[in-house]
């Protein structure tokens, strides 16, 4: 009964039912391709599977998975760009390929401004700042006081160069001056690696990830990103309230879906409302609980605003820290 109320709900809302044909269209009358811009089994793949499957019996019809991963997105990006504005093809990817990479890369085959209809945001991992055990510090203050020490030789782990976490550690790094040094990996897990070892003082990982590890006592949380406190480490304070007042460290990761630019407008209500409705379903809000992820949710009005707020911040930031691609 709820899973239909919600269903309804989204639909009115829209002012599209799902049962009845788009403005007089059909749509869709064929599986919809669904590009996903990383490797199968992290967490864009892991939401783009659970809420296309969902979505997919709403609409009537199968969500193909498609696994297109590099260049931080750009090159499946590219492809969902270049294809035809019918509805069939679609993207989810995280925040980094749609803002980081226009500052990251000099050309990009598409621009995030131009060639996408945002459909929603479904989900935000907040990242986490962790030390390792061997550091010896207990939280904030005590991090603060070693790294104004200059005899310390420090490191910050991050998933990989130019995304948040890079900049955080970056922003961090110059508001302590205290000279990290950065340590890149591809993807949280072997950060994580990293911090378990000792190999990194301090790494930047989502909450999720380290939410096991935090309560095995085998890392030390110091700070979140975001603008409130995660749902994932409750007890573990924003970088705000920690006295960090840089609209960067606001800036969370998110996963979203796009659609090519001029897709019909028929076409783009029947996908967000399905997607939203499959988001808001009660068991795929707990299986993405369980992974450390963040209901969003978004429509396609406040997905613009939360855009434009993240770019005009992040891209700036990269530009002042001279972040490029190598």
């Amino acid at each position: 009964m709820r899973r239909h109320f919600l269903t309804m709900g989204f639909a009115m809302l829209a002012g599209l039912p799902l049962g009845s044909p788009a403005q007089g269209t059909s749509f869709p009358t064929k599986p919809i391709r669904v590009v996903v811009t990383a490797q199968a089994g992290g967490a864009t793949d892991f939401v783009a599977r659970l809420i296309g499957e969902h979505a997919a019996k709403l609409l009537g019809q199968p969500f193909v998975i498609d696994n297109r991963a590099g260049a931080n997105g750009a090159v499946g990006l590219g492809e969902v760009a270049r294809a035809a504005p019918d509805g069939y093809t679609i993207a989810v990817t995280l925040g980094d390929s749609l803002i980081n990479n226009v500052a990251l890369y000099k050309t990009l085959p598409y621009d995030p401004q131009r060639d996408f209809a945002f459909l929603t945001q479904v989900v935000r991992s907040p990242a986490i700042l962790s030390a390792n055990l061997q550091l010896g510090v207990k939280g904030m203050d005590e991090f603060r006081r070693l790294a104004a020490r200059p005899d310390q030789k420090l490191s910050y782990g991050t998933w990989g160069p130019g995304g948040l976490g890079h900049l955080a550690g970056e922003a961090l790094n110059r508001k302590l001056d205290a000279h990290m040094v950065h340590v890149p990996q591809r993807g949280e897990a072997p950060v994580m690696a990293d911090l378990l070892s000792n190999t990194v003082s301090v790494g930047l990982t989502s909450a999720g990830l380290a939410r096991q590890h935090v309560q095995a006592g085998k890392i030390v949380p110091l700070a979140i990103m975001g603008r409130e406190r995660s749902a994932v480490l409750p007890q573990v304070p924003t970088m705000r309230e920690l006295g960090f007042d840089d609209p960067l460290f606001e800036a969370a990761v998110w996963i979203a879906f796009v659609a090519p630019a001029k897709t019909p407008p028929a076409a783009i209500e029947r996908l967000m409302v399905a997607l939203r409705t499959a988001a808001a379903n009660a068991e795929i809000q707990a299986r993405m609980a369980e992974r450390g992820l963040e209901m969003l949710n978004t429509t396609p009005e406040q997905f613009a605003l939360n855009y434009k707020r993240d770019f005009d911040v992040i891209t700036r930031r990269m530009r002042e820290f001279g972040i490029e691609a190598q």
